[in-house]
């Protein structure tokens, strides 16, 4: 698997850039705590540093985040995982 992708992010188009970690399929925590602070879809940018999938029970919705255009995200070991499985077609492989 290679999945290399560079982005130049312009701060000067967001109000905030918000940095999130470890969502782990939790999109229903996500939105309430970026209620929390304030965070506008419109203005601001979110950052995900990986592992956006696996343990939680909402990781469909949390991939549709991917599809926004306020959010981006690194690829992190779940990804990696998941990824991994689908291409070797070894389902085993999801749950080392």
């Amino acid at each position: 698997m290679e999945l290399i992708r560079y982005a130049d992010i312009n701060s000067d188009l967001y109000r905030h850039i918000w940095v999130v970690g470890d969502i782990h399929g939790c999109y229903s925590l996500l939105l309430t705590r970026l209620a929390q602070l304030n965070f506008s879809p419109d203005t601001d940018l979110l950052i995900s540093t990986g592992d956006n999938i696996d343990r939680g029970k909402e990781n469909l919705e949390t991939l549709r985040l991917l599809n926004t255009p306020w959010f981006i995200s690194v690829v992190g070991n779940h990804e990696a995982m998941a990824l991994d499985a689908f291409e070797t077609q070894d389902g085993n492989f999801w749950y080392v």
